[in-house]
């Protein structure tokens, strides 16, 4: 008997042991669920903010792809305008050499006029020159081409000496307006 005893003893503390060892796998198995859930837990979190960070970020990717199409059209638009305004300024270049060569013209013909009017002074300035000028106009002997703002042709002056004005009021009954006046020597 005494080993009958003796061996349930023993089972007794197997078992015992046994079940001591399952509870503690069961609490360290419950333990690393737990640690296990947290870190669930944590990693969900994590992938919440991570997530959001993804839907921030392709939020301003859309606003920066939007931005860059603007930019892209802008930079266009500013390289027509760059090239009209080049098409402008070539355009006014040729003209203000054309204009240039213009001026240069003209001033080299008032240079001419300058010296002809200092000469026409100076003949004109002494009484004795301005006798002869006056006895080629009465003798038509003017050499010059035209009548350079004189009132004479062919030795004759066409100045007006009297100028009659008539003015022909207009009736009431005719609402035209007045007729230009008629000017007669």
């Amino acid at each position: 008997m005494h080993k009958n005893v003796l061996r349930n003893i023993i089972i007794l503390l197997l078992a015992s042991s046994l079940v001591f060892l399952v509870v503690r796998y069961i609490s360290s198995l419950k333990g690393q669920v737990r640690t296990l859930e947290n870190q669930k837990q944590n990693l969900l979190q994590e992938l919440e903010k991570e997530k959001i960070v993804v839907q921030d970020l392709n939020i301003k990717n859309t606003g920066l792809k939007k931005n860059l199409k603007a930019t892209y059209k802008r930079l266009n638009k500013s390289f027509q305008e760059l090239d009209v305004q080049e098409t402008k300024f070539e355009q006014l270049s040729s003209k203000f050499s054309l204009l240039k060569a213009e001026n240069s013209a003209l001033l080299t013909e008032k240079d001419g006029l300058v010296k002809e009017n200092e000469g026409l002074k100076v003949k004109l300035s002494s009484v004795k020159e301005l006798k002869k000028a006056i006895q080629e106009l009465k003798h038509g002997k003017v050499l010059m081409d035209g009548n350079r703002g004189f009132l004479v042709k062919d030795g004759q002056s066409t100045a007006v000496s009297r100028v009659k004005i008539e003015v022909i009021p207009a009736t009431e009954s005719n609402n035209e307006r007045n007729t230009l006046p008629v000017i007669s020597k």
